[in-house]
């Protein structure tokens, strides 16, 4: 039950409305590459795979394009075309995952899942496609060959969000909109979580600082004005809003006071859980710190849970942290962090190998991203020569940024 007439005509008109507000990335050569793997997969379609007829005629004619979107996504249109965000190409565990994906996107497609629910109605188009989490078993292309498409398929992929929401350089986190930095003490660093949302690690591990930018409301006393009566009014509404964020999570806000590092001015606070009558606990976990900085537009959100640390030592680090603030001057932002493909140099398994590049200070970016990419085939040993898949910032040094790729 392929899509009717009315179905490829609605999808014509809603393709062209969805491709004017979501950019492409603009690389020929990855779109050649998507189009032989979907290609591949609608031949093993079992709704599209018999030799003759009308099944025949619904392999041909599919175009596959690859969206500037680092979130996971995938849609399809009844015109028979695909779009993957560069976000679901980085979340996919590997060549047979995108198969996967493509065999899907064909089976709905001839499946009748765009034929109207009623008479006088069309489904809304684009459909949304489920991300395989991993890879079927017995899947085509398993192994080291597929393993090497899919390494040079993601070479110079754009990873993430784009720099202008946030760039986690090793210590430093700069936030351009804002013009303001935050760097951490000893060997912590700062890795990426969500757009504008960055958190601290030690040692490949969650170090409890959250660090986000928010943009202040329109109107707010936050956004401009001078003198005192709108230096009172702005730490206002700062105590304020540092109060609401803590009612949020049941907590009440105790030291709530006014600081002042560099060019900010902000508020900082205790979070303690809200009384409920009972007593407080030797074992219960040390309160919590957070801190507000207007900045530009923006309203940069510091937060650390101490969890069982020793309080006296987990606010020491705190204010080591505010007490970095800073304006970026004239300090360059490094280019988005780019997959790139590097060879492991010695022999053992995937995941040894990202540990030791890790400890060389080869990978941007975070462990953790680095074994997300990799994940597919962490367990596997290495052979000579052969490549694992990294995050840096080295390639847009020399190439301009392509629409999320870059060579």
């Amino acid at each position: 039950m392929p899509p009717d007439a009315a179905a490829i005509h609605a999808a014509e008109r809603a393709r062209a409305v969805f491709e004017d507000h979501r950019p492409l990335v603009q690389d020929p050569d990855l779109v050649a590459r998507i189009a032989e793997i979907g290609r591949e997969a609608l031949a093993g379609t079992p709704l599209l795979a018999a030799r003759g007829g009308e099944a025949a005629t619904l392999r041909e004619g599919w175009r596959f394009a690859v969206l500037d979107d680092p979130e996971p996504e995938a849609v399809l249109f009844a015109d028979r075309t695909v779009f993957v965000s560069r976000g679901a190409l980085a979340a996919l565990p590997g060549e047979p995952a995108l198969a996967a994906l493509f065999r899907s996107a064909a089976t709905t497609f001839a499946s009748g899942a765009f034929r109207p629910v009623s008479a006088g109605e069309l489904v809304d188009q684009p459909l949304s496609l489920v991300l395989p989490a991993e890879p079927g078993a017995g899947s085509p292309q398993e192994g080291a060959p597929s393993r090497d498409r899919w390494v040079d398929l993601l070479d110079g992929l754009v990873f993430g969000e784009p720099a202008e929401y946030g760039v986690a350089d090793g210590r430093d986190l700069l936030l351009p909109r804002a013009d303001f930095r935050l760097v951490l003490p000893g060997r912590s660093a700062f890795e990426p979580v969500d757009r504008g949302v960055f958190r601290a690690t030690r040692n490949g591990e969650s170090a409890g600082l959250t660090v986000r930018e928010i943009p202040a409301a329109a109107g707010s006393a936050l956004t401009g004005g001078n003198g005192v009566a709108a230096h009172r009014a702005e730490l206002a509404e700062l105590g304020a809003r540092l109060r609401e964020a803590a009612a949020r999570e049941a907590a009440e806000v105790v030291f709530l006071e006014a600081f002042r590092v560099r060019a900010f001015t902000g508020v900082r606070g205790r979070l303690h859980p809200a009384p409920d009558g009972d007593s407080v606990q030797a074992s219960d976990p040390a309160p919590g710190l957070l801190a507000l900085v207007p900045a530009r537009e923006s309203l940069v959100e510091v937060r650390l849970d101490c969890g069982r640390r020793r309080f006296d030592a987990c606010e020491v680090w705190f204010l080591e942290v505010l007490g970095s603030a800073d304006r970026l001057w004239d300090t360059p932002v490094p280019g988005p962090l780019r997959i790139a493909a590097v060879a492991a140099g010695e022999s053992g398994s995937v995941r040894e190998a990202l540990a030791r590049l890790a400890a060389e200070g080869r990978i941007d970016g975070g462990l953790a991203a680095a074994e997300f990419l990799n994940r597919g085939w962490l367990e596997e040993p290495l052979g000579p020569g052969e490549r694992v898949l990294v995050l840096s910032r080295e390639r847009d040094q020399n190439a301009a940024d392509a629409g999320g790729r870059g060579r």
